[in-house]
């Protein structure tokens, strides 16, 4: 069981971290064509292939997600 503290503190990370449920990720994967830029959700749903970073982007923005960079 966790003490107060603790779930203090996890309340402050949460809510620094804010809402992440527009967030989405693009990572590069191996498509028919070559690479392709998978667009993800924040729960790690692939949601599309794009044949360009910048197609991926801009699709996610269009949709209202938030994509981050992840390393």
């Amino acid at each position: 069981m966790r003490t107060y503290k603790e779930l203090m503190e996890m309340n402050e990370l949460v809510a620094a971290l804010g809402d992440i449920s527009n967030a989405a990720y693009i990572k590069t994967v191996p498509s028919n064509k070559g690479t392709g830029y998978a667009l993800f959700a924040a729960d790690g749903t692939q949601l599309a292939v794009f044949p360009s970073r910048e197609a991926a982007y801009f699709t996610a923005r269009q949709h209202e997600l938030e994509p981050l960079s992840v390393h």
